[in-house]
């Protein structure tokens, strides 16, 4: 019979960020890259609304499957506005922010990689392997507050059923995933919702090795990586306000 007290260990934890990134990236990101390769195949016949729906959907349902597989292990961030954003109302410990982050930057760019397996360059080249990106007329404060706004949407549903004990058990990962899926049928068309900072940076730092376009980098640091953490942290502290959410051991 399995040991119910053992806790695992920072490395089982680190390497559960990493596969939980890898997945969230590997199919969020590939079925972004696949929509935009086909309607580019299909010279604009496909139909934007239904590709949005299709990329918010693989995004939650993957999600989804990340929090009931490794939650047990290390809560299932995959997610560095996730784990920034808990750590700053206690409700993670700072000790272990760094393995978690690194986990899940290394876990977003093998997620990337492996988006070539199945469908080769031009999947880099043509579908940008899902990078998100401002639309034309999105400007980066817009891109800031939409990527802040998405994320919190995230993190607001993670802080409420994951980490507040007092929540009913078993509806944590429905409920997540559903919130990323919301959150990109609202911010996709302006962003590309990444509303996750290692999400962006695979596909982004692995497209250009692959005949993408270049990066905007300002673009990334200011809407994507900034964005969501601050979109993160505000709604801990928020909800963590709102609900007098008790610390862990009180």
């Amino acid at each position: 019979m399995a040991n119910q007290t053992y806790q695992p260990t920072i490395g089982e934890r680190c390497l559960a960020e990493l596969l939980g990134s890898f997945l969230l990236t590997f199919v969020g990101g590939g079925v972004a890259a696949d929509v935009a390769l086909l309607h580019r195949n299909a010279h604009g016949a496909s139909i934007p609304t239904a590709d949005l729906v299709l990329v918010a959907l693989a995004h939650g349902l993957i999600l989804f499957v990340i929090v009931v597989v490794f939650g047990k292990t290390s809560g299932a961030h995959a997610n560095p506005a996730i784990t920034l954003g808990l750590a700053s109302i206690g409700q993670f410990r700072w000790s272990d922010v760094p393995g978690y982050l690194i986990a899940q930057f290394v876990g977003g760019i093998l997620g990337a990689l492996a988006i070539l397996i199945p469908f080769g360059r031009d999947i880099a080249s043509l579908g940008l392997l899902g990078r998100p990106s401002l639309a034309p007329n999105t400007n980066l404060i817009q891109g800031l507050l939409a990527e802040g706004l998405g994320a919190a949407i995230l993190v607001l549903a993670v802080v409420a059923t994951a980490a507040d004990r007092r929540s009913p058990a078993g509806w944590a990962g429905l409920t997540i995933g559903l919130a990323l899926g919301a959150g990109i049928m609202l911010i996709g068309p302006a962003t590309g919702a990444a509303l996750n900072p290692q999400r962006a940076f695979g596909p982004d730092i692995v497209s250009i090795f692959f005949g993408a376009p270049p990066v905007d980098w300002v673009a990334f640091i200011v809407c994507y990586l900034i964005g969501p953490i601050l979109g993160g942290i505000g709604v801990c502290w928020l909800y963590a306000r709102v609900s007098r959410l008790p610390r862990p051991g009180k």
